[in-house]
């Protein structure tokens, strides 16, 4: 399996990150990623670069590389009500918009019941694009609710090659989840969430869960760039250059 979109990646602006934008694209252009979603830290992280990081998008061109681009944002999940680090003002500048829990942003308890009701309410987010990394052991939660909650909003959820790496029992979880994803019909996408360019499109992990699990390739919207393309089109008035 080769990806065509590989749609949560992080540049230097991310500070834990070490490549470029111009790096990351170059790379997903060797490996024969067609569409590259750059998506820094929304503020909540402690290493997020400023809010006019996101504001200066505008300058970055349409295609880097011969690859389309995609400028967004991870935001992060901040408590169990599935507030984000980002309002609608902020987000409006992101054309992208993956949505995450991550340990160092939240205060709240986290058990099944409060990082389900978390999950839940983000779905009601229209801003949002993507569920991020939804397998972590940090993050317990009813799986069969929150699958059928992304279902219900119409959301992907992405299976991220980073988190099966190296989360605490990620890999594990991940073929429950993504087996209530298949029989859902819960469309995914399979994300590197690379942090250095030469990581970009590279999914052994993923790739060995949705064949393990018989994950129909319908339903994983990473193989056809175009179709991430005219989601992105219609929901934002993004305009993509012709191939």
């Amino acid at each position: 399996m080769q990806i065509q979109a590989d749609l949560h990646t992080h540049t230097v602006a991310s500070t834990h990150a070490y490549s470029t934008v111009t790096e990351m694209a170059a790379a997903a252009a060797e490996i024969g990623v067609r569409l590259l979603g750059i998506t820094d830290h929304g503020p909540g992280s402690p290493d997020a670069p400023h809010l006019w990081h996101f504001h200066n998008y505008k300058v970055l061109p349409r295609r880097l590389n011969g690859v389309h681009m995609l400028y967004g944002v991870e935001a992060n999940i901040m408590d169990e009500y599935g507030s984000l680090d980002m309002d609608e003002h902020e987000l409006s500048f992101c054309e992208w918009v993956v949505a995450s829990y991550h340990t160092a942003c939240v205060r709240f308890e986290r058990t099944p019941e409060t990082v389900t009701q978390g999950y839940l309410r983000l779905c009601e987010n229209p801003l949002v694009d993507v569920i991020g990394h939804p397998t972590t052991a940090m993050f317990p939660c009813d799986y069969e609710a929150v699958v059928r909650a992304i279902r219900d909003a119409g959301k992907l959820v992405e299976i991220n090659e980073s988190s099966l790496r190296w989360k605490p029992a990620a890999l594990e979880n991940a073929y429950r989840f993504y087996a209530l994803c298949r029989d859902l019909q819960v469309p995914v996408v399979v994300n590197t969430d690379a942090h250095f360019a030469g990581l970009v499109g590279k999914t052994p992990l993923a790739e060995q869960v949705l064949r393990e699990i018989g994950f129909p390739d319908a339903l994983n919207y990473s193989l056809d760039a175009d179709r991430i393309m005219a989601i992105a089109a219609e929901k934002r008035g993004i305009q993509f250059e012709t191939d």
